[in-house]
């Protein structure tokens, strides 16, 4: 028995999976050949809709389809990867419920692992920025709006209010532009229940680094009616400028200028998935080359497809964009290579144009662009927006729940509800740039801070009291005494803490009788000096 295994479970690697159980209906029910697929999750995301999961105009499960009703043929492995051997065919999972690894051998490799959102060069981003790329994200970023929305409703502090209201997007494609026109609707509609802010107070950056948004997938036209759009909306968009860094207290740019902020976003820079960056295949800007019937270079028995694939296109000399209709098209033709691939037929090379390509502004409006010529912006092409991608959403199930939840938003207001499945952080990871105070004298103790990089200065109204580097800690005082902060601590340079919480500060001292004595005991030196 011949096994096809497929790695990821996004557009390309689920839609693989469909069309190979119908081309190879029969052999696999002679058990001639076996389908596997192995994703993180048990569960297809339909991207183009996950925007709306933020605003509510869809429910929060309505945008996903179990993978294993979608393809009930393929045999399905919810694990994570821990490596893929192309010397020895098999791809190897991480340990599930027990301390032994999965080795899974393959006879056709199938390559669908995507990308990723990769903050590794941009400080303090991992920490403090929110990605968006997947359903856990949207839900994230759903909740923070909430979070954010409710406290500014209680605060005093101007300032501090504006700093709560504040949201900064990066990424001016498809998924940061419709992102910030849903949090811009969202968090505007929720004001509306406070009577102590107003949607007015809400205001919302986009950073993109180009000159227009949209500027790879649409037409000038079109990007340009989009920036004006939410401009005229109140969304600020800063063109040419990029997000470089993020801390607990905004976002600092590339021209070093810095946004108060408590809810940072960003869609961009995509990486390779580190999977694939660590094959020893050819690859071009992180993707794995392919011919054109989407073979890797090298190999007549691995094949990759989507976001992670270099896949030319024979009549433009060009390659595949990394979309959804591409991907969708891909996994059409590269099920029926791999058949002729088994049975001895004759592969063809892929090769597509683009339909049409759309964009969600919020507010009933889109813009969209079908067969490269006809051009539509506004209410109508929202209406495109929806129609279309209603009827690409896979299962009919799926296309009644969305149907039903888009006809009562028309009429029933925007609920925010939280829904926070997240255990809380036992340690946070933080970044500071330097000039950033992390507490001020007379701020309650909430956390003890351990210095991993960097350096910070303490001082009071008396004057300077030290300066702290690595391996050093700070904020154990208050903890101890449970009383306020007795001294203003900043950050010299940029500086990377490890920071623990109040509780379980508490737990650890409570535990460890000698641990506590020597926090003591560092308490009264820093007492006397």
């Amino acid at each position: 028995m011949k096994r096809i295994l497929i790695l990821g479970g996004g557009f390309g690697g689920v839609y693989a999976a469909i069309y190979l159980q119908k081309y190879l209906k029969k052999a696999i029910k002679n058990k001639e050949v076996e389908l596997c697929l192995v994703n993180k999750d048990n569960y297809f995301v339909y991207q183009p809709m996950l925007p709306e999961v933020v605003s509510g105009s869809v429910g929060i499960f309505d945008t996903v389809s179990p993978i294993q009703r979608l393809v009930p043929k393929t045999k399905l492995y919810i694990r994570e990867i821990e490596k893929i051997d192309l010397e020895n065919k098999q791809v190897v999972l991480v340990p599930q419920f027990s301390h032994a690894a999965t080795p899974l051998s393959y006879d056709h490799l199938v390559l669908a692992l995507g990308n990723i959102t990769d903050f590794k060069d941009n400080a303090g981003m991992h920490e403090h920025a929110l990605p968006f790329k997947n359903l856990a994200d949207a839900i994230t970023i759903r909740n923070r709006i909430i979070d954010v929305v409710a406290a500014a409703a209680n605060e005093s502090d101007p300032s501090r209010r504006q700093q709560l209201l504040t949201f900064v997007i990066g990424g001016g494609g498809f998924s940061g532009t419709e992102v910030c026109a849903e949090v811009n609707d969202f968090a505007k509609k929720i004001c509306e229940e406070y009577s102590t802010i107003t949607p007015e107070d809400v205001r919302v950056i986009l950073v993109h680094k180009k000159e227009r948004l949209f500027d790879h997938e649409l037409p000038e036209s079109l990007g340009n009616y989009a920036g004006k759009l939410l401009a005229k909306r109140g969304v600020d968009i800063r063109f040419g400028r990029k997000l470089i860094a993020a801390t607990p207290e905004g976002a600092v740019l590339d021209d070093q200028s810095r946004v108060l902020s408590k809810t940072v976003i960003s869609s961009v820079p995509s990486s390779p998935n580190p999977l694939i960056a660590d094959l020893n295949v050819a690859k071009t800007h992180g993707k794995v080359n392919t011919n054109s019937f989407m073979q890797v270079e090298g190999y007549d028995n691995i094949w990759a497809l989507g976001d992670c694939a270099m896949i030319p296109l024979v009549k433009t000399n060009d390659f595949c964009p990394p979309t959804a209709q591409f991907a969708i098209r891909e996994a059409k033709q590269l099920a029926k290579n791999i058949k002729a691939e088994l049975k001895g037929g004759q592969k063809q090379s892929f090769d597509f144009s683009a339909i049409g390509m759309l964009g969600a502004l919020g507010h009933r409006s889109a813009v969209a662009e079908l067969f490269g010529v006809f051009k539509f912006s506004g209410f109508l092409a929202w209406v495109m927006w929806r129609f279309i991608y209603w009827l690409k959403l896979p299962g009919i199930d799926r296309k009644i729940k969305v149907a039903v939840y888009w006809f009562l938003d028309l009429f029933i207001p925007t609920e925010s509800v939280q829904l926070k499945l997240s255990p809380s952080q036992g340690i946070a990871q933080l970044h500071f740039e330097p000039g950033e105070v992390i507490f001020n004298e007379g701020d309650t103790g909430d956390f003890l801070y351990i210095i991993t990089q960097g350096e910070v200065e303490v001082y009071n109204k008396q004057g300077h009291l030290a300066n702290l580097g690595p391996g050093q800690y700070f904020g154990e005082m208050a903890l101890l005494r449970e009383a306020k902060r007795n001294a203003t601590i900043k950050c010299t340079k940029a500086t990377n803490v490890l920071a623990l919480s109040k509780k379980d500060f508490g737990t650890l001292v409570a535990n460890f009788k000698e641990l506590r004595q020597n926090f003591q005991e560092t308490d009264k030196l820093r007492s006397a000096k």
